[in-house]
């Protein structure tokens, strides 16, 4: 009776406590074996397996239940199949999956548009950025929002680059003074970046961050991840480059224990479309992975793109009118060649060496140290006691002598304009250095030596960081339906920044002072850049205006917990964080002797948030999703002083970001549809934005006009929207996609302004800045796209998609909108000032929708192991010029009479700066692999 009992309490163990496995085999063309392809189990991908040579896969210890089983690999489309485990069954062979080969998805990611993210005008407020990345996503819509609307600078959810979080092998990529990843870290890098091992859109939770609005995109860079065989491809273009060479090889796992992954690659071009650019950029990648055993690994990366491109200016209407839309005033012929002022030259190397242990089976530790080092300089035309010499200043411009009523000037300016007189339209540097031949000689109060002082010279702006990173990622299955994810990281910096002398253009040295100051006296030193040496010069490669370091260090950490019930799963993570940042000046700055030199008290923030993510499977195919957040982001290094170029000056009341997003989709995946429908809502509290520019009409102790530092505090913002996308399956061969993006990105309050000027001390207090209900610029807040796509199956495809953007603004003016606008004097009112008056001239500009189209064609050939690719893609094939990808108001005009009076001109002189798009562009890529 008692061994009976033994039996009967086993066997309801095994009947309770059964797991299954389950195994399969994965073919592709010709019913060859598939290795390589990326086996999940599991709505949310969190147990994956990886095909073995003969095509093999498994899962262990399986309970019983219903799962998604997705396949992806490289170069087919994915499988989705729907598995139902029994307690009876201790295996389940799922027998051969066959997968069809579709060429075009190799080519995912191959197109990358980047590298516009150049600050394009130091007295604007707007930088032209790009996409910056390609992600290889499976949702219908981000892909084609990636794909079709990306290149025409269009933003999902109207969000920029400071709002994703990139990461590499658990090491942030963000940037400590913008909070935005540097895309040309590894721009050139497409082969070993293509395919993110972690792709959690928008505001999904992830495994390996927090994240941020954006969502996050993890790669991990271990060397036998990645394809084995070696693939070369040629490239040729109109976008960012002309010319672009990649190869990359990967040896995969050797018997040795040993896997050798190499990438490299150049892009260059002599000239864009836009006139004066240029573009050279190399990139490598090395990743070495040793298999110390079953447990350990260890994986050392290296990847840096030195690269060196140029500029491109915004323009006035006026300008391009009477040069065409390619124009660009950075440059000018010197012996013979078009020299650029504005070059931006960064090589900023990174080293990473992580350690794999698969603790059990049940629980993995992934730890990366990393170290980044290297250099970021952006040149740029400066002067000292001369007229601007860019040809684009107002003065330089026929507008202006029509207002002045000087119609021979006029005729004259306007002829030379008309006529391409280049010693008008582009940048005199023949006259620059005879300037400078005639300037005045200024004797070194230090050595003595007597020489030419530079009126014109060129500087670099310089950012050298020294950046160390530790990461560490936890994860472990705690029960067979509970997941749960730690990931701590440790960072610290140390960034130096400073301003050289790059070339003198013909003079002897530059005066360490600056010429916009008024001085006191004879013998003051108010004008000095650094008062520590009154008087001083700086020589070729000397620093000049300002030097510092700033420091900072921080831990971040999140846990993250999915629990799956029934048919609901719940994912919830927390966030917890600590920075410490502070100045340390190196220059005393005249104007501010007693807070410039020196460390700065130190600025502490702690970070806090939640994040949930509900998802309810209403079966295998139909999912609704519920994500929640709210989280505190501590500001960036550039949102934390005034003016840190300056002095230690930090931003009054300048406290956390405060993020508040939620949305919830309808998600279909079925054989023949697979569709998206998402509401969002997000409101940012506490952002703060800072302006550098040039304005007239303010108030200063010594001065109306400045070149002025512009602070917002407590500004709230807005983004309400919806998205839709669907990709319908008309026939085994041909698909419909389409999307529809409906936004609105509004302020939502007043916020408090502040300025400080170059030329006078202290910070000064405008009040609120009234831009309540303007809309955020910077993309288009509506985006639809519909295309139609053929897959041959004889290896070719074709696709075409009509494009079209609308409501799209241009950034506003804050200081405009004080009440120091329509001040006079800054006492009584301007008569004409009236509520509907102010109103009508402060609208904001709304620039012209645009439709678009774009096509591509591929083509790929399989002989053996040996595969050659061939593709095309054309974008703004109608080759539309009037689309404004970008646009900000001066602002220089800082009150009414000023601006009423510019406005009421035929040409605005301080009319909005724009960015149009280049027009039709191509892509030709070849590529060759086995």
């Amino acid at each position: 009776m008692k061994s009976k009992l033994v039996y009967w309490a086993l066997f309801v163990n095994q009947a309770l406590f059964a797991q299954t496995m389950i195994y399969g085999y994965l073919k592709g063309d010709q019913n060859k074996p598939l290795d390589q392809a990326i086996v999940s189990l599991g709505e949310d991908r969190a147990i994956q397996s990886k095909s073995d040579r003969i095509g093999y896969f498994q899962f262990k210890d399986v309970s019983a239940g219903t799962y998604l089983l997705i396949i992806n690999r490289i170069g087919y489309v994915p499988k989705i199949l729907t598995v139902k485990v029994s307690s009876e069954e201790s295996k389940k062979n799922l027998g051969d999956i066959t997968l069809e080969f579709n060429p075009s998805q190799e080519e995912e990611g191959i197109i990358t548009l980047t590298d516009d993210d150049f600050s394009s005008d130091e007295e604007g407020s707007m930088a032209q950025t790009g996409i910056g990345l390609l992600q290889s996503s499976k949702d219908i819509f981000s892909k084609t929002a990636s794909f079709e609307l990306g290149p025409y600078w269009f933003k999902v959810r109207g969000l920029d680059n400071s709002y994703a979080t990139i990461m590499f092998n658990g090491i942030p990529m963000s940037k400590n003074q913008t909070g935005r990843p540097d895309f040309g870290n590894w721009g050139g890098l497409n082969n070993v970046v293509r395919y993110p091992y972690e792709l959690a859109e928008n505001n999904n939770v992830s495994d390996y961050s927090f994240s941020s609005l954006g969502g996050t995109t993890y790669y991990d860079t271990r060397s036998s991840s990645y394809r084995k065989g070696f693939e070369l491809s040629y490239s040729f273009s109109n976008r960012t480059y002309q010319h672009r060479v990649m190869t990359t090889y990967s040896s995969g796992m050797l018997p040795s224990g040993w896997s050798f992954t190499f990438s490299g690659s150049r892009r260059w071009m002599e000239e864009g479309v836009i006139d004066g650019t240029y573009n050279d950029s190399y990139a490598y990648f090395t990743a070495i992975e040793k298999k110390i055993n079953h447990r350990h690994r260890l994986n050392f990366t290296a990847f840096g793109t030195p690269s060196r491109k140029s500029g491109s200016s915004p323009n006035t209407q006026e300008v391009y009118d009477l040069r065409g839309k390619n124009y660009n005033s950075f440059w000018g012929w010197q012996d013979g060649e078009k020299r650029n002022e504005r070059v931006k030259r960064i090589f900023e190397p990174i080293f990473m060496l992580t350690h794999y242990w698969n603790i059990s089976d049940k629980s993995k530790l992934t730890t990366t140290a990393s170290y980044q080092f290297g250099y970021n300089k952006q040149s740029h035309l400066n002067r000292y006691e001369a007229e601007n010499p860019s040809p684009t200043y107002y003065k330089n411009l026929p507008s202006y002598w029509l207002s002045l009523g000087n119609m021979t000037e006029y005729e004259n300016c306007l002829q030379a304009w008309e006529n391409n007189d280049i010693t008008v339209t582009q940048i005199n540097w023949d006259q620059l250095y005879n300037t400078n031949y005639h300037a005045p000689t200024y004797q070194d109060p230090y050595t003595g030596q007597v020489g030419r002082r530079a009126s014109y010279f060129i500087v670099d702006d310089v950012i050298k960081d020294k950046t160390f990173n530790a990461a560490t990622h936890f994860q472990t299955l705690l029960t067979d339906n509970w997941k749960f994810f730690l990931n701590v990281n440790y960072q610290n910096l140390v960034s130096s920044n400073y301003r050289e002398i790059n070339d003198l253009l013909g003079a002897d040295f530059v005066l360490n002072k600056s010429s916009f100051i008024k001085e006191d006296g004879i013998n003051s030193s108010t004008g000095d850049y650094n008062s520590l040496h009154p008087g001083s010069v700086a020589r070729k490669g000397d620093k000049t205006e300002y030097d510092y370091k700033m420091f900072r260090q921080k831990i971040m950490g999140n846990a993250t917990s999915r629990v799956t019930i029934n048919r609901w799963e719940v994912a919830t993570s927390f966030l917890f964080g600590w920075d410490e940042s502070y100045r340390d000046g190196k220059f005393k700055h005249g104007l501010y002797p007693n807070n410039s030199y020196g460390k700065s008290a130190k600025a502490n923030f702690i970070e806090l948030g939640l994040r949930t993510g509900i998802t309810y499977k209403i079966n295998g195919r139909n999912f609704i999703i519920l994500n929640s957040a709210y989280y505190e982001s501590s500001p960036t290094l550039n949102e934390i002083f005034v003016n840190q170029r300056l002095n230690n000056d930090k931003i009054p009341n300048v406290t956390n970001q405060r993020v508040n997003t939620n949305d919830i989709t309808y998600t279909l995946r079925s054989p023949r549809v697979k569709a998206r429908i998402s509401g969002y809502y997000t409101k940012i509290k506490n952002a703060i934005e800072i302006l550098r520019y040039y304005a007239q009409g303010v108030r200063f102790e010594n001065s109306s006009d400045a070149f002025i530092t512009e602070v917002l505090t407590g500004m709230e913002k807005d983004y309400l929207g919806s998205e839709i996308g669907i990709d319908w399956k008309l026939s085994p061969t041909l698909s419909l996609y389409g999307i529809a993006s409906v936004g609105q990105f509004t302020y939502k309050n007043n916020p408090k302004l502040y300025v400080l000027s170059d030329n006078s001390p202290g910070i000064n207090d405008y009040g609120s800045s009234y831009i309540k209900d303007y809309k955020i610029a910077g993309t288009p807040q509506k985006g639809y796209a519909l295309g139609i796509k053929y897959n041959s199956p004889k290896y070719w495809w074709t696709s075409i998609s009509a494009n079209f953007l609308q409501d799209i603004y241009s950034n506003i003016s804050f200081l405009s909108r004080t009440k120091n606008f329509i001040m006079k004097d800054g006492v009584f009112p301007y008569d004409e000032a009236t509520p509907d008056n102010v109103k009508a001239i402060l609208k904001q500009k709304q620039f012209q929708d645009v439709f678009l189209l774009n096509a591509t064609l591929g083509k790929s050939v399989r002989m053996g192991k040996y595969t050659l690719g061939m593709s095309a893609s054309i974008n703004n094939i109608l080759n539309e010029r009037g689309y404004v990808t970008g646009s900000f108001e001066q602002g220089r005009s800082a009150n009414y009479e000023q601006l009423e009076k510019d406005k009421s001109l035929a040409y605005p002189l301080f009319g909005n700066k724009l960015f149009y798009d280049r027009g039709r562009s191509y892509f030709l890529n070849v590529f060759f692999k086995f």
